[in-house]
């Protein structure tokens, strides 16, 4: 351990310090990014399955269905309507910018530029010069100092579609995916309350509680 913190305190350039302290902040920020996505999606999860209760209460309530399988079917359709009515605003944020990338694209002639490169959209962020950070450490060519900035973040007159493209497609793809698993949970919900409602089972029935048969002295033998 001693001669571990020798080669970080003596060998080491003071850039390739810092260089292991920003990648493990970076690799910290990525676990809590993970964690909170997990716990955004099953609490997605968990209240969408709430919800799937309400698409079918009514009908079971006051007896409208009473077999399994038409419970089923009934909530599919309503939880597919439900879907649609939310999935149509990230969709239709989807298409348009999808639609202003096409006039880009015509307007400018850049049938083959990646919106989300760095002549793009990416010039919004610093750009670092990896290739020169790169030297020789214990036989291994790596990464060795804190690269140089090669790029400010600029607006490019060049780059005025993928401005709106990029945002437009991850807020309206992330949100169209949320729709997405929404609808998922509300079906497997569905599916076991159809299985749950209708279910008859004895797990807890206790014969001892049952009511007493009234004595028929005309038939004995079932007495």
């Amino acid at each position: 351990m001693n001669n571990l913190f020798i080669i970080y305190d003596k060998v080491m350039p003071e850039d390739a310090r810092r260089l292991i302290i920003y990648a493990l902040l970076i690799l910290v920020l990525f676990i809590i990014i993970v964690g909170a996505i997990g716990a955004l999606v099953r609490h997605i999860m968990k209240e969408q399955g709430k919800q799937a209760d309400g698409l079918v209460h009514d009908v079971v309530v006051t007896g409208v269905i009473t077999s399994e399988k038409k419970l089923f079917w009934f909530g599919v359709k309503k939880n597919q309507r439900l879907f649609f009515k939310e999935a149509w605003i990230p969709f239709l944020i989807m298409l348009v910018s999808s639609l202003i990338l096409l006039i880009f694209c015509i307007t400018n002639n850049a049938w083959g530029k990646n919106p989300f490169g760095m002549d793009q959209f990416g010039t919004i962020f610093h750009h670092f010069d990896w290739d020169g950070a790169k030297g020789e450490f214990f036989g291994m060519w790596i990464v060795v100092r804190w690269p140089e900035v090669i790029s400010e973040p600029h607006f490019s007159a060049d780059a005025w579609g993928s401005y709106i493209f990029v945002p437009g497609i991850l807020v309206g793809g992330i949100w169209f995916l949320v729709d997405v698993q929404a609808y998922i949970a509300r079906d497997w919900k569905l599916y076991k309350l159809s299985k749950r409602v209708f279910n008859k089972t004895l797990d807890d029935y206790n014969p001892n509680d049952a009511p007493a048969q009234e004595a028929n002295p005309e038939n004995p033998e079932n007495e």
